[in-house]
């Protein structure tokens, strides 16, 4: 792919996840539709990497002129600055340190959460592998691994957060994860996209909680336990932590009456406009060239 091409794409890319996460904050954020605002958010994941290599031709007819003069004058031309420098040519360059530094990070918090799975033993439940730990980690699970310290929890307190983990892990919620690292690695110059981060993740958490407190025995405990900050705890950026900064906003959540069902056709509105935009923003004319009846080659010479 062309240095120009690349630019193209980043670009494109770059304003399908605006759009989409406009979109969400504006319409679907105050839903309790959380399960379907999860697919709604990969899915302007899924097409921002997509989308840019779809082209819509639109076909234009182009006469064909035969008689035409051709000005060797060039006096007009204004001369080169042969001293001037573009600097639009750092651009890739900008970006490429940028992509470098943000895929070695990924790299580094990788290592960190392989070693952490690792050097702790697992002891398996079904399809879940469940790691005890003596490290000061928050609770976190990471596909069908779950990965918590025992010592810093009640037993009451512990049965909680394991049914909030196995949400994660029966819902591959570690998938949506890696989707957004990877976007973030990718378009790490675009603001949106670390926006569309947090707030995915922050409905991968109403999921979870949802989940959680309708298997639990008494609801206000759950609620209780999200109170509880571990302030020193180490929060793994690819993993689903129990803790984070939304504890707030969760139990907010947890509390809302339930959307009313009325409100799902907010889809079927913003779905149609999302399509409209993106087919005129992905567009290329092709030019059709066509000669006149009324022209015959023969009379030219």
């Amino acid at each position: 792919m062309k240095k120009k091409n690349k630019m193209e794409f980043l670009f494109k890319a770059s304003a399908i996840t605006a759009l989409f996460y406009l979109c969400y904050k504006l319409f679907l954020q105050g839903e309790t539709f959380f399960e379907s605002n999860r697919w709604f958010l990969i899915s302007g994941l899924v097409f921002s990497f997509c989308i840019p290599f779809l082209v819509i031709p639109i076909y234009v007819e182009n006469t064909i002129i035969t008689d035409f003069i051709v000005d060797n004058d060039t006096s007009t031309i204004p001369p080169l600055n042969e001293d001037s420098f573009n600097y639009l040519k750092l651009l890739p360059l900008i970006y490429g340190i940028g992509l470098t530094f943000f895929l070695i990070k990924l790299g580094i918090e990788f290592s960190s959460l392989f070693r952490l799975i690792k050097n702790n033993k697992s002891n398996l439940s079904g399809a879940i592998k469940f790691i005890e730990t003596e490290d000061a980690v928050s609770p976190f699970s990471f596909f069908n691994y779950i990965v918590y310290n025992p010592n810093q929890f009640e037993d009451a307190e512990l049965e909680h957060i394991l049914n909030h983990e196995k949400a994660h892990a029966k819902q591959w919620h570690s998938l949506d994860i890696i989707l957004v690292q990877l976007a973030t690695v990718v378009f790490w110059f675009n603001p949106f996209i670390w926006l569309y981060k947090k707030d995915l993740q922050q409905n991968l958490e109403f999921i979870a909680d949802q989940n959680a407190q309708r298997v639990s025995d008494c609801q206000k405990s759950y609620q209780h336990l999200l109170l509880k900050a571990i302030v020193s705890n180490q929060h793994l950026v690819l993993a689903n932590n129990f803790y984070n900064s939304l504890i707030k906003k969760r139990i907010v959540m947890l509390h809302k009456s339930k959307s009313h069902k009325l409100n799902v056709l907010k889809y079927t509105l913003v779905i149609p406009l999302l399509g409209l935009f993106l087919m005129s923003f992905n567009t290329k004319k092709v030019y059709v060239h066509y000669m006149p009846w009324f022209y015959n080659p023969e009379q030219d010479g």
